[in-house]
Parts: C-alpha cells; sequence; structure tokens
C-alpha cells in the first residue's frame, strides 16, 4: 500500500512564520526557561532581544515573554522558530504540547494534531474547495456551501478531524440563478435544515494557510486551479479530491449511460480531467453550452470499464448518486450489447 505523506508542523515553519501558537503553559515554561538559560526568562534582557522581544526599561524585564509564561499572550510563530532553535527541545515536543494555532492575535484558532496525514480527508476538504467551496481572496476564510446534507457533513467531518474545529453554519436563502447571496440565520448544527435551502459553513483564515501549506495556493477567490503539490498528491489523496469534486460538480445518469463532469472555469476542469485519467478512466473532449451568454463547460465519462472503474475506485458520497451509479452499471449488465461490447 501507498505510504501517506506526514506533514510535520516543522514542515510548515515557512508557512506559518505570521501565525501564533497556543501551547502547554507548563511546557512553554520548560522551553523558555532552556531556551532562556536562565529562571525567570522574563528578566534575561538580553535574551530577550536575541529573540526580538521588546524589553521595558523601567521594570527591567520583558513583558511580552512575561505574557506568554503566564498565558496572557499567545506565541507568534516566528519568534518560536528562535525559541525552539536556542532550546533543548525539538519540534516533536512542541507538537506534542499544541494546542492551538491561530492566524494573528484576535484570529480564530484551529486546533490541528500533527503530523497531519495527506490522505482521503485532505484530498477531500481539497476537493470540495474546488468545487462548492471557496477560500476568501481578501481575507482568506474558508467556505464551502451546498444544499446536500451527506456533503455538508462530510466536508464538516473531515475539517473536524484535520483542524479540530466545527463551523460557523449559515442558512441561505433562495434565491434565482445569478442573484447576490442573501443568508436567512445562523444554525448551530445541520439538523433541521430547511428542505432546498443552501448551507454555508465558514472557517477561520489559519485553515486556508494550512491548506496553502500543503496543497499550494489552490483557491483564491474565483480563481482555481490543480497546483503541482496536488500533482504530487499521492494516490489516496487524489481519490478523495476527485470524489468530492464530483459530487459537488458531477452527475450521473442512468437514462442516458452518461457521468459527467462541469465547471464554468475551463482550466481547472481540462486539469480534474487529467487526474481522472490517473486512474485509467478514459473520458470524452471538452465540450460547453450557452447560458444566460455564458459559457459552461463539461465532459462526459461513458464505456462500461469507466463505469465500474470510477464506481469502485473513486465512487461518491450522495446517496442519490450511488443508486444512480448502481442503476446505471446494473442496466450495462444486463444489456447484450453493452455487456457484448464492454465485458470486463
Amino acid at each position: 500500500m501507498e505510504k501517506l505523506k506526514e506533514i510535520h508542523l516543522c514542515d510548515l515553519s515557512y508557512n506559518l512564520v505570521h501565525t501564533h501558537v497556543n501551547l502547554n503553559l507548563e511546557f512553554l515554561s520548560k522551553l523558555l526557561i532552556s531556551s532562556s538559560k536562565s529562571d525567570k526568562p522574563w528578566r534575561n534582557n538580553e535574551y530577550a532581544i536575541k529573540i526580538s522581544c521588546p524589553v521595558n526599561k523601567n521594570k527591567k524585564s520583558s513583558t511580552t515573554v512575561y505574557g506568554w509564561i503566564k498565558g496572557y499572550r499567545t506565541v507568534p510563530f516566528s519568534k518560536l522558530i528562535n525559541i525552539v532553535e536556542l532550546s533543548d527541545y525539538t519540534w516533536k515536543d512542541i507538537e506534542l504540547n499544541l494546542i492551538s494555532i491561530k492566524a494573528g492575535i484576535r484570529k480564530g484558532e484551529a486546533f490541528p494534531i500533527f503530523p497531519i496525514m495527506v490522505n482521503e480527508k485532505v484530498g477531500s476538504i481539497v476537493g470540495h474547495i474546488l468545487g462548492d467551496g471557496s477560500i476568501d481572496k481578501r481575507f482568506h476564510s474558508l467556505f464551502f456551501s451546498n444544499s446536500n446534507t451527506e456533503l455538508l457533513n462530510e466536508f464538516r467531518d473531515n475539517m473536524k478531524v484535520v483542524f479540530g474545529i466545527e463551523p460557523r453554519i449559515w442558512i441561505k436563502k433562495k434565491t434565482n440563478y445569478g442573484n447576490k447571496t442573501e443568508w436567512l440565520r445562523r444554525n448551530l448544527t445541520l439538523k433541521n435544515i430547511p428542505k432546498g435551502n443552501n448551507v454555508g459553513l465558514f472557517y477561520p483564515k489559519i485553515c486556508s494557510d494550512i491548506l496553502y501549506a500543503i496543497a499550494g495556493k489552490f483557491a483564491e477567490g474565483k480563481l482555481k486551479m490543480i497546483t503541482p503539490e496536488i500533482i504530487n498528491f499521492n494516490t489516496r489523496c487524489k481519490k478523495g479530491l476527485i470524489r468530492a469534486f464530483f459530487d459537488d460538480d458531477g452527475s450521473v445518469r442512468s437514462d442516458n449511460y452518461t457521468i459527467r463532469f462541469f465547471q464554468d472555469d475551463k482550466v481547472l476542469l481540462k486539469q480534474i480531467r487529467n487526474l481522472i485519467e490517473e486512474f485509467g478512466i478514459n473520458s470524452h473532449d471538452l465540450k460547453y453550452y450557452i447560458k444566460q451568454g455564458k459559457a459552461h463547460y463539461y465532459f462526459n465519462i461513458n464505456g462500461f470499464k469507466n463505469y465500474v472503474n470510477f464506481y469502485r475506485n473513486i465512487g461518491c458520497t450522495s446517496s442519490k448518486k450511488i443508486r444512480e451509479f448502481e442503476e446505471l452499471i446494473n442496466k450495462v449488465q444486463h444489456s447484450k450489447y453493452f455487456k457484448k461490447k464492454y465485458a470486463l
């Protein structure tokens, strides 16, 4: 079986220099004592200067370091790098004593457990963001929207495993195609959602920061792409990505024997098609249709071997799609023409 890549906190240090970390206070005290080589690190002015912390001349100490030890302040990642280098501790020790991490002093925090395994769950998160999700261009907050509670729960569950946090849940007002988004109210859970209403799941910037470190800048505003980092994902991660994207922007119909992927972004759709081909699944060239003066792109997958390969090796989460998939395969298996032509 293909070995999964593990992402350690030190692997993300370059990408997280502007973030803040919250460490177990007992451990943090030991870390600072080790790093400063003194029992009262906040009194060691030479040490404070070495890690770029201000010194209060009147108190002859660093209120910043004192604030860390007392838990009044979180530690900037940029300073943590220097602290670890000066101490007898390792990044493994930091991981074991990490409580939370956030994008800034007052930003929302996440509670990831390191190492992060680059598996189907990470792939699924990325795939859903490429599909019906987004990462805000200005604030880099993360968002996923859908009306299917199965997909909403999948995204929520995977984010909970990887980042240890729950989303802010908002119910979207029903509007016509192309109209501005309006939100009805906030919900505490994904239960009792009005049927047919889209729901938005919102997450803080730190989640995007960590995902960028793992998958590259694959989504920012309207721009979405398959990055070099995603191309180098392991098979299980790519499977999760394609599966999630298909649940969001795909369909399967037994009446016309077709699996379809659709997207307004032609380049992104071509890149998704290339990923699918890595699983030995053949597809047709991209086509498009015009709706309200805008081009909408799609490609189809046909053939019994492709149906079975996709169903077995990628699959989907939507129970409606699963039933339609099984009906499609069943119809083909019992058709003399298709059975003869596409026999396994």
